[in-house]
């Protein structure tokens, strides 16, 4: 960081010439990589052990206070996102523990003065959660054909619905039992 944050436009207070990540939006850590990024210094041969160094200091941050862990998980995008935009998100998907999120400021790339801070401002609904931890619950007025449900599972049950093909590359599957011989309308 730089000697005095301003926070006056997005990243101004980053020194990019020593910066090998960066955190934007709710959870998203970017490495800066060379040849990806505009000022980009970590090689793409250590791209890999880089996330891995990054994900193991996460994993053990602690809140100075409590004692109590503050990430649950750390995710590489490479095992969890596929498809012709996969590489367009973070590196890195932060899943917090309850409790925690990541700051009001640096969802926007300000850089906060320091690592923990109390939440002054009341929330009503958040993202920063860690996907496994939320729990879920599946309404439907057609029958389906499914023990486990997942949310990626929607999106090609609509289009299912509607007699739009699935695209390959779309996660998830249609829940829709197949049609019969006689086919029939869907909805």
């Amino acid at each position: 960081m730089k000697d005095q944050p301003t926070g006056e436009e997005w990243f101004r207070d980053v020194d990019w010439s020593r910066s090998r990540a960066f955190a934007v939006g709710l959870g998203g850590i970017y490495l800066n990589v060379a040849g990806r990024e505009a000022k980009g210094i970590v090689p793409s041969t250590e791209a890999q052990a880089l996330k891995g160094e990054i994900i193991a200091k996460l994993r053990a941050l602690e809140d100075p206070e409590s004692g109590a862990q503050a990430i649950r998980d750390v995710y590489d995008t490479k095992d969890i996102y596929r498809g012709p935009y996969a590489d367009e998100g973070p590196d890195l998907i932060v899943g917090f523990a309850r409790g925690y999120r990541v700051s009001w400021t640096s969802v926007t790339g300000a850089v906060a003065p320091c690592v923990f801070e109390d939440n002054v401002k009341s929330w009503s609904g958040d993202h920063c959660l860690n996907p496994p931890d939320v729990p879920g619950i599946f309404f439907c007025n057609r029958k389906i054909q499914a023990d486990k449900v997942s949310i990626m599972d929607v999106g090609p049950t609509v289009l299912d619905l509607f007699g739009v093909p699935v695209p390959a590359q779309c996660d998830g599957r249609s829940l829709m039992p197949q049609p019969s011989a006689e086919g029939g309308n869907r909805i």
